[in-house]
């Protein structure tokens, strides 16, 4: 049986309501089609969006979009940076209840979901504090820009940070850590969070995969956790060569995969800074010309903003999405993509 992976772009609340259109048609069609992913991974609003996949069913999608802006009444009530992250906050919540929780807990050892985050120390040593929080609200700021005008703080470690469910003990490491029950709202939270636009980062011991572990590993002291993109959106070339993931690569290989690239140009962008581009990587092109690997991308407009929290300008960005994935589910170079 062919075995399919699925890993999810970020891109904020409007590409992300984009690619919730998308991956609810194509869970839909996948389920009656007999290839729906076994494994799915992204950062920021794609590990959102690959914790949605993880539930099993498309209804998670589409509870979590008709829901995104309206919330707990007190949320509305919050302005700029709070209020994102309260509507942030409750929509995990709201979406990944016990119904959810229990398809994604279920006792199915070949679902793998992996969550990305970056873990940031300073260079110094010293504790991270607003400042800090400040200088990564401008490299996210500037990430779009022309190389010379990107903000690249060099007084920075940032790791990748990848929380994983169903992981076998032999590949836990101070990179590659548990997902749980107990970490799972905290995880998919931290890989959405922008400093400053979304308010602070979060602290190692908040993604403790168990009740009583401080959740420290070496090089977490002074560590702070946040959003995946800053050192990892597309893994292709981190699975590859860097030592520190091959044992997880080789764990979630799998015979094809889908990536909903957020970029209307379709380009796979290692990181949020967009100084690497994979869609030129040897074996990413190789995929692509043997039809192991699919990317679907906008291929219009997105009318929804980064950090966007009104419901009838998300909704109308996730019916476009819809209605692109049907158009590309009928479409010769997918379904040879999913046939052959």
């Amino acid at each position: 049986m062919t075995t399919y992976s699925w890993i999810l772009d970020s891109g904020g609340a409007g590409r992300g309501a984009w690619q919730g259109g998308v991956i609810h048609e194509f869970m839909r069609w996948c389920r009656e089609n007999g290839s729906f992913p076994s494994i799915t991974m992204g950062a920021s609003a794609g590990g959102y969006a690959a914790a949605d996949v993880a539930t099993g069913t498309e209804q998670t999608v589409m509870k979590g979009w008709t829901h995104w802006g309206k919330g707990n009444p007190r949320v509305r009530t919050y302005r700029g940076r709070s209020r994102f992250r309260a509507h942030l906050r409750d929509s995990i919540h709201y979406v990944m209840e016990e119904k959810e929780l229990s398809g994604v807990f279920q006792e199915n050892a070949s679902k793998k979901l992996l969550v990305f985050t970056t873990r940031v120390r300073r260079s110094d040593g010293q504790p991270f504090c607003a400042a800090d929080r400040m200088r990564y609200f401008f490299k996210s700021a500037t990430r779009k820009l022309p190389r010379p005008l990107k903000y690249l703080p060099e007084r920075y470690i940032e790791d990748p940070v990848i929380f994983a469910l169903n992981l076998p003990s032999a590949l836990w490491s101070g990179y590659v850590r548990p997902l749980t029950r107990r970490n799972y709202h905290a995880v998919i939270e931290a890989s959405c969070l922008v400093p400053l636009a979304m308010g602070p980062p979060l602290l190692p011991g908040t993604l403790a995969p168990e009740t009583g572990d401080p959740g420290a590993r070496s090089g977490d002291r002074h560590a702070v956790f946040m959003d995946g993109g800053f050192s990892l959106k597309m893994p292709m070339r981190i699975f590859e060569e860097d030592a520190r993931f091959e044992s997880l690569a080789r764990w979630v290989s799998a015979d094809k995969t889908v990536i909903f690239c957020c970029d209307p140009g379709g380009m796979l962008w290692e990181t949020s800074s967009r100084l690497r581009c994979l869609n030129s990587l040897p074996s990413v092109a190789r995929a692509m010309r043997e039809n192991r690997l699919l990317v679907v991308s906008p291929d219009h407009k997105l009318e929804a903003g980064f950090l966007c929290v009104e419901n009838e300008t998300a909704m109308r960005t996730f019916t476009r999405g819809q209605e692109q994935a049907q158009r590309l589910l009928r479409s010769d170079p997918v379904r040879r993509f999913f046939e052959t």
